[in-house]
């Protein structure tokens, strides 16, 4: 049984007095993979994992996904998408600002990620925290009404619009990247495969359409939903230190990227990405 502590009243807990760094800790990862499911956030602190324990931990969880943007993958393993203000030998270490809006991961795909698992490498000494919302009990609070509203309701996904908004000052995506991350349809209700419970699937920049509404109509629905989803009922805000490996369940979170001096301080951080289904 681990030792846990909850992080927020209604999602997250951090685990404690777990050293992961050792293939002796595979039971324990195992139940960490059953309480995802239930508690869509998971923190351990104080690890100190090899690139390639990182993978190993993250693979019991499932098959892993390599990111779209190669150019960021730079450890000497593909299944790490590296995030970083560094540059070495005049070549970004990793991807700069990603995630600088609310988002679940690769809800851009077909079949998006069921999870993410996030190490920090290096960490700022202010700033650089990390947002996270249960879009589960955002989805719960709506009023009646709204929920029958958006029930059958469904969403267009859209990398290449998240892209050009996100990134407008870099080179565009090539044809290879742009074939592999076509605009999706997603429901914005979507059921929890284990649990059953429903929730919010939404998010800023990524979603380019409500379909089936007229655009004014959807766009003001959209930002409603986008604005309820993140009221501070349902964020717990995730302080980083050095050491820090956070899970989270991307079918019931929506997740944010704050700024930090960048200029300043560096920040490497180190992510693995969970295979999922198509959301139902």
């Amino acid at each position: 049984m681990l030792n846990t502590r909850p992080l927020h009243p209604g999602f997250g807990i951090e685990v404690v007095g777990l050293d992961l760094s050792s293939p002796g800790s595979a039971a324990a990862i195992d139940e960490m993979v059953r309480m995802l499911d239930t508690h869509a956030l998971i923190l351990v602190r104080n690890q100190t994992l090899t690139n390639q324990r990182h993978v190993e931990i993250s693979r019991q969880f499932g098959p892993l996904l390599t990111h779209v943007l190669k150019q960021f993958l730079t450890t000497d393993l593909p299944e790490i998408y590296v995030l970083s203000n560094v540059q070495e030998d005049g070549k970004p270490l990793g991807n700069h600002k990603e995630g600088w809006n609310w988002h679940s991961d690769l809800s851009y795909v077909e079949e998006p990620s069921m999870g993410s698992l996030l190490y920090a490498v290096e960490v700022p000494p202010v700033g650089a925290d990390t947002l996270f919302s249960s879009m589960q009990l955002a989805y719960e609070s709506l009023p009646i009404a709204m929920q029958e509203r958006i029930r059958d309701l469904t969403a267009t996904h859209s990398y290449l619009g998240y892209y050009g908004k996100a990134f407008a000052d870099r080179a565009p995506l090539s044809d290879e990247q742009k074939a592999r991350t076509p605009d999706v349809v997603h429901p914005i209700v979507r059921t929890h495969p284990t649990t059953g419970r429903l929730s919010l699937y939404v998010g800023q920049d990524i979603v380019k359409a409500i379909n089936g509404l007229p655009q004014a109509e959807g766009d003001a629905l959209l930002a409603q939903l986008n604005a309820h989803a993140i009221n501070s009922a349902s964020i717990y805000r995730h302080v980083w230190q050095k050491g820090d490996l956070v899970v989270w369940d991307n079918r019931s979170t929506m997740h944010c990227a704050t700024p930090y001096d960048d200029d300043t301080y560096r920040r490497v951080m180190h992510r693995t990405t969970v295979a999922g289904t198509r959301p139902f």
